[in-house]
């Protein structure tokens, strides 16, 4: 049995407990397939997507192409992360009032998420190879409603599956990354790739602009 043909028969066993998913969308490759897998496995798909600042437009397009090219809702929520970077003042203002913001844990983005979706399980691209954190993560979040149908295929089967079902893939916002955090090869993509969009993070994250000059004057 292909990887293919494994995934599609987890996708099978999930369907009989409901014929609508709901997958984690990012907008990377790993979640890009989870899409197309779960299109083709059930009547009725949606997705959700975690947004670090909202109305960014590299993640406005990049939603709205999945939106149109897997035919799909996708529903934006606060990545549970913000509010940790706030309260520890990640590029921002260590503000005492801080730490009164609620910790948000990916749990509570999942259940909710399931919860406004009415539907009982996550499709999630996560993978064994990504990493050791991935791995633990597989193994001890939200288990018994988290679906992972590639979780044994590796990066060149990724591709390849992109490739074979010319699912165009997206641009990479720093080192292999598709999606916008702080990280600095992150934040320079998107400094130097989207300016209008890297000033609208900075109205939340206002020392983040460190990471420009720093390559600036230092060359890191």
């Amino acid at each position: 049995m292909s990887i293919i043909d494994e995934a599609l028969n987890d996708l099978s066993k999930a369907r009989s407990i409901s014929a609508k998913a709901l997958v984690a969308y990012s907008g990377g490759k790993d979640s890009l397939v989870v899409t197309d897998l779960a299109v083709r496995s059930f009547e009725s798909v949606e997705g959700f997507f975690m947004y670090l600042v909202p109305g960014l437009e590299c993640v406005e397009r990049q939603l709205e192409e999945g939106r149109k090219w897997f035919g799909i809702k996708i529903r934006l929520y606060p990545h549970w992360i913000a509010a940790k970077y706030v309260r520890e003042g990640v590029y921002c203002n260590d503000w005492h009032g801080n730490n009164d913001l609620p910790e948000w844990k990916l749990n509570d983005i999942y259940a909710l998420a399931m919860q406004e979706a009415k539907i009982p399980f996550i499709l999630t691209g996560a993978k064994r190879a990504d990493s050791g954190w991935r791995r633990r993560f597989m193994t001890t979040n939200y288990k018994e409603a988290v679906r992972n149908p590639i979780a044994g295929w590796h990066k060149y089967d990724v591709l390849a599956y992109l490739r074979a079902r010319h699912i165009p893939e997206p641009p990479s916002s720093g080192k292999s990354a598709t999606g916008i955090d702080l990280s600095t090869p992150s934040l320079l993509w998107l400094h130097d790739t989207y300016p209008d969009d890297f000033k609208r993070l900075c109205e939340y994250f206002p020392f983040a602009e460190a990471v420009v000059w720093r390559r600036k004057f230092y060359g890191i």
